[in-house]
């Protein structure tokens, strides 16, 4: 994921606001739907930069584009980071670590594997509200990405939930590598700055965690 997130996702620590003190996610009843938003299921096309985003990227900064609606918002964040894309693999995947590496997640595992995909439950809590959310990450490292949905058999503390994470290594810049980090999501009954944050800080959150990471680990 995510987380996260896989994160979420995993996807992250921004999930805490929805709920209310006693809420955590559901993992005994399905979730109300099936899936509103369209899930990426193919490997993703790199995100086209204009020249002066590329300007920025070689520079060492983030390049984020954001999109808000009153049920949601979608963004993308692209980040260059000093390491080989498999230490960003193995960071990103590192799902146990996250409670250590991620801020506000109090708890991260994996409770199913299936191929190439794998369940995720990560618990969150910010400002004493907990949330859970249970994803299902599939993970094609041959093709350089990981797309996650909600895992709509359990029941999830937000409305819907996509995205992907890309990884490539960057031409000409042997010990580099160029990360990739895309969500959509719907809330209901949250105030604009919480879906602003979730939609605009949580990416260069996620962004940021992992190059720390992986950087450290190379």
């Amino acid at each position: 994921m995510l987380r996260f997130t896989f994160r979420l996702i995993i996807l992250g620590a921004f999930l805490g606001t929805l709920g209310t003190p006693s809420q955590a996610g559901d993992p005994n009843s399905p979730h109300p739907h099936q899936g509103k938003l369209t899930p990426w299921t193919s490997a993703p096309a790199a995100v086209n930069l204009t020249a002066s985003e590329m300007a920025k990227l070689e520079a060492g900064e983030r390049v984020e584009r954001h999109h808000k609606t009153d049920s949601g918002g979608s963004g993308v964040a692209v980040q260059y980071i000093e390491a080989t894309p498999e230490t960003i693999w193995r960071t990103i995947l590192s799902y146990n670590r996250y409670k250590d590496w991620v801020k506000n997640v109090d708890s991260c595992e994996i409770y199913k594997k299936e191929g190439k995909d794998l369940y995720v439950d990560m618990k969150i809590s910010v400002f004493g509200f907990s949330s859970g959310i249970y994803t299902k990450n599939t993970v094609d490292r041959e093709q350089g990405y990981m797309s996650w949905t909600l895992d709509y058999d359990r029941k999830s503390d937000v409305d819907d939930l996509v995205g992907y994470w890309r990884i490539e290594s960057v031409e000409g810049w042997p010990t580099w590598s160029r990360l990739e980090y895309a969500t959509k999501m719907r809330v209901a009954g949250v105030p604009g700055f919480i879906v602003n944050y979730m939609t605009k800080d949580a990416l260069a959150e996620g962004t940021a965690w992992v190059k720390k990471r992986s950087e450290a680990a190379q």
